[in-house]
C-alpha cells in the first residue's frame, strides 16, 4: 500500500487541506529564497539552464503574448514561465495536474531532498524544481494517464528539457522517491506546527467544493 493509499485509510489528523498545504507551502519557499538570494556561489545544475530552442527575450520580433500562457500547447514557446509569481504557477500547476494536497506535502518532501544535497534554490529555477517535485510525486504514487507531452505543456518547457530535468532531480536524490507513512506524519506535524506558528494570513487558493 503506497502512502497515499494509506492517508486515505488512516485518521484524518494526518491530512491536512488544500489551502493550509498552499499557506504554509508558500511561506516555507519564502524563507528558504530569502535565504538563499545573498549567497554568491550557486550549484551547478541544468535547473538554472535555458535551451536554446526556447523563446529567446532579446528577440525583439517575438510576439510579445508569446510567453504569456504557461498552459500553451506550445510548450517550445512559453519557456520564461519565471515571469509568473511562484504562487500563482504552483496553483496553476495543482489544477492542472489535479493533484491532492496529499501529493503536494509529497512535493514538499521532494524539495526537501533535493535541498539536503546541498542544491540551492533561486528565484531563477524555484518553478522547474518545484514543478518536477510535483511530476515525480504524482507519477510514483498516483496511477495517472499524463504524458511527459501532457507535464511538458503544463509546465511550458520542452519534453526534452522535461527529461533532463527529471534525471538531474533523480540524480541528486539518488533515485529515493519512496516515502514511509511514518515520516510523512510526522512531515505533516512539522506543517501543522508551522501554519500554529507564523502569523499568516488564510487564503483561499483552491475554491472548496
Amino acid at each position: 500500500m503506497s502512502v497515499v493509499q494509506e492517508i486515505k485509510f488512516k485518521d484524518e489528523e494526518k491530512s491536512m487541506d488544500v489551502n493550509d498545504v498552499l499557506e504554509v507551502s508558500f511561506t516555507i519557499l519564502d524563507q528558504i529564497l530569502d535565504f538563499t538570494k545573498e549567497l554568491e556561489e550557486k550549484t551547478p545544475s541544468v535547473f538554472d539552464h535555458i535551451h536554446q530552442n526556447h523563446c529567446q527575450s532579446e528577440n525583439k520580433n517575438t510576439d510579445s503574448t508569446s510567453c504569456s500562457d504557461i498552459s500553451s500547447s506550445d510548450s517550445d514557446s512559453c519557456c520564461k514561465f519565471e515571469r509568473f509569481d511562484i504562487e500563482d504557477f504552483i496553483i496553476y500547476s495543482y489544477k492542472a495536474m489535479k493533484l491532492s494536497p496529499n501529493l503536494l506535502i509529497l512535493a514538499m518532501m521532494n524539495l526537501d531532498k533535493l535541498l539536503a544535497k546541498q542544491f540551492i534554490l533561486t528565484s531563477e529555477n524555484i518553478h522547474k524544481c518545484f514543478f518536477i517535485c510535483m511530476m515525480e510525486a504524482q507519477k510514483y504514487y498516483e496511477d495517472v494517464n499524463w504524458t511527459n507531452k501532457d507535464y511538458s505543456r503544463m509546465c511550458g518547457i520542452s519534453t526534452g528539457e522535461l527529461l533532463e530535468l527529471e534525471l538531474e532531480f533523480l540524480k541528486y536524490i539518488d533515485f529515493n522517491i519512496y516515502v514511509k507513512y511514518e515520516d510523512y506524519c510526522k512531515y505533516v506535524k512539522k506543517l501543522k506546527k508551522t501554519l500554529k506558528t507564523n502569523i499568516m494570513i488564510r487564503n483561499t487558493y483552491i475554491e472548496n467544493e
